[in-house]
């Protein structure tokens, strides 16, 4: 993923992809009652009980070591299938290329769709003690507000990378927060090309040549005035949104001009 950024400075981006996607195929087959119970890392070790419909009870003896079967998962929602139980947390994945990653995996949704499964590609919350910008963007400093934020380092267009792993996918979901400082143009910049400054505001792209887009967060002048410089969907209003954005964006009216940090 490209991100980029504009007069908005950045506090939280939170980006996931699917675990797996429609286009891949699971390296396991569907887990037995076994292999539910003892990929569970909190049953290694121990004799799991199970009550059966009749009144009876079943005891299955779990190894002290990981079953080979749930070493090999390729994603999160191999994890999840595995363990229908499993928190959100750090798991090691497979890559087709044999290698092994750790990746974190949101096993309950609750940042995307409600659905587990979720590998996060990227996060910055700089409200997080000792928090740093990554490559790309600048770290500001505000009066009005408690932590450092990240942002472009001159006019025109900063950008940062996050990588996916190679993996597959077909989805994103995340978050994004934006803070406004100076005057801010929406999609008035007078450029309409998606490799240049298109938008006042944070851009999420991926690849290159060319440079797919995905979601676009714009910052409009105010919510007031109809001009090119304010969001398409003020009153009377006859902003163009580039071609290439279609309906994948989110426009919010400023202030107007603000020489404070607007939060």
């Amino acid at each position: 993923y490209y991100l980029l950024t504009s007069s908005k400075m950045i506090w939280l981006i939170i980006l996931f992809i699917p675990g797996l996607t429609s286009g891949d195929t699971c390296s396991c087959s569907t887990p037995n009652q076994y292999e539910l119970l003892c990929c569970n890392p909190d049953n290694l070790g121990n004799i799991v009980r199970i009550d059966e419909n009749d009144n009876r009870q079943k005891y299955i003896i779990c190894p002290s070591t990981l079953l080979t079967q749930c070493q090999l998962l390729s994603s999160c929602s191999n994890v999840l299938v595995r363990n229908l139980n499993a928190s959100s947390g750090y798991y090691d994945v497979n890559l087709s290329n044999g290698s092994v990653i750790t990746v974190y995996c949101d096993m309950d949704g609750n940042n995307c769709d409600g659905e587990g499964g979720w590998i996060r590609v990227a996060q910055l919350n700089m409200s997080e003690p000792g928090a740093t910008c990554p490559p790309g963007l600048t770290l500001q400093n505000y009066n009005n507000i408690d932590h450092s934020l990240c942002g472009r380092s001159s006019y025109g267009c900063n950008s940062t990378f996050f990588s996916t792993y190679g993996l597959n996918y077909t989805k994103v979901c995340g978050k994004v927060r934006g803070y406004q400082f100076g005057h801010i143009d929406a999609f008035g910049t007078g450029t309409n090309n998606i490799d240049s400054e298109y938008v006042d505001g944070i851009s999420i792209t991926y690849g290159s040549n060319p440079r797919q887009h995905i979601w676009t967060y714009a910052g409009g002048y105010s919510e007031f005035q109809n001009g090119g410089r304010n969001c398409p969907c003020n009153n009377g209003s006859s902003v163009v949104v580039p071609n290439f954005v279609g309906n994948d964006y989110y426009c919010e009216s400023g202030p107007g001009q603000s020489r404070i940090l607007y939060v």
